[in-house]
């Protein structure tokens, strides 16, 4: 947990130095620090939200053996299913039958 914030935070001090340095140029100090803590403040909340995006990516990708086998036997299950639906057998009966007609 500490990790994530440290994170946040030092992505969020970045960018309120960048900030600073390059309204200082243009601007005067007071103006120089609304911006840098406006800029602080957004880097902070980004850098959240590409952390909380990442994880969620991060954890699809990585999932359990377990939680995979599921997944596959259900997917085998739905197919066999089908294959043996009399009503899927007629109507490919069916197509067969009016795409040999010449």
């Amino acid at each position: 947990m500490a990790g994530n914030l440290l994170w946040n935070l030092l992505f969020a001090v970045f960018g309120f130095c960048l900030s600073l340095f390059l309204s200082l140029q243009n601007n005067s100090l007071d103006t120089s620090m609304i911006r840098a803590a406006t800029a602080f403040f957004f880097m902070y909340v980004l850098a959240f939200l590409f952390r909380l995006v990442f994880y969620y990516i991060n954890r699809t990708y990585h999932q359990t053996p377990d939680e995979s086998r599921e997944n596959v036997s259900g997917i085998e299950d739905d197919r066999d299913r089908t294959r043996e639906d009399p009503v899927a057998k007629q109507a490919s009966e069916t197509i067969r039958k009016l795409l040999n007609e010449d």
